[in-house]
């Protein structure tokens, strides 16, 4: 989407929601922080596998799904390219790695996570996050959101990942909410680019949340 068809504003901690039916939530780094403890499970995995995967290296491949982040990760860890096989060796150690150090070190709920309470039963909610199904699951469960969520959409569920629109319209689809009408919280550049090419407002939470709003213009075209 081009920057002209938008503009922004910062948003108010008491954010009005009336011209929205659906809320779209990334989730690490939005709603929870989870990324020390997906970074500390690869971290395991690579010394497992007798390399080393440093933290800042880790964070600065996230964003895409598992199958393509796999591969910027092990690069960084010295193991140079890997085939398909080996990705999905290290995926299927780190998935089961991953619920040993969430029990272990828990993870920390986020300020935007508020809104989930607070408009639970009021707007419609997902999920829609780069992350496994099964990491996914094990999170929402560990922090009590599950229940609250009409949708979860993740990097299993579509082709393409963000920054591609595709997660975002899914979840559009499966709440039956025109993009239009829905509201994305995001705290990467390939999520926030994700709703913006799906023609939705968000939040960039981290600047501290940053709305970038559609243009009466764009949102007739």
């Amino acid at each position: 989407m081009p920057e002209s068809d938008l503009n922004t504003d910062t948003w108010p901690a008491d954010l009005d929601l009336s011209g929205y039916d659906a809320l779209l939530f990334d989730l690490d780094g939005t709603l929870v922080d989870t990324m020390t403890v997906h970074g500390r499970a690869y971290g395991e995995v690579f010394a497992h596998l007798g390399h080393r995967l440093k933290m800042e290296d880790y964070l600065a491949a996230i964003g895409p799904p598992a199958r393509v982040a796999i591969r910027s990760y092990a690069r960084a860890a010295g193991m140079g390219e890997i085939d398909d096989q080996m990705v999905a060796n290290i995926h299927a150690l780190k998935k089961a790695r991953f619920g040993e150090v969430l029990a272990r070190d828990g993870a920390r709920a986020l300020p935007a996570s508020s809104l989930i309470e607070k408009w639970r039963g009021r707007r419609a909610m997902a999920v829609v996050s780069s992350g496994n199904r099964d990491g996914v699951t094990r999170i929402l469960d560990h922090m009590g959101w599950t229940a609250s969520l009409s949708a979860v959409v993740t990097g299993d569920d579509t082709v393409e990942g963000k920054p591609a629109p595709a997660p975002y319209l899914r979840a559009a689809e499966l709440l039956q909410v025109s993009p239009a009408l829905c509201l994305a919280f995001e705290d990467t550049v390939s999520g926030i680019s994700a709703a913006r090419a799906a023609r939705m407002d968000v939040i960039d939470v981290t600047r501290p949340g940053m709305i970038h709003r559609r243009s009466v213009q764009a949102g007739t075209q």
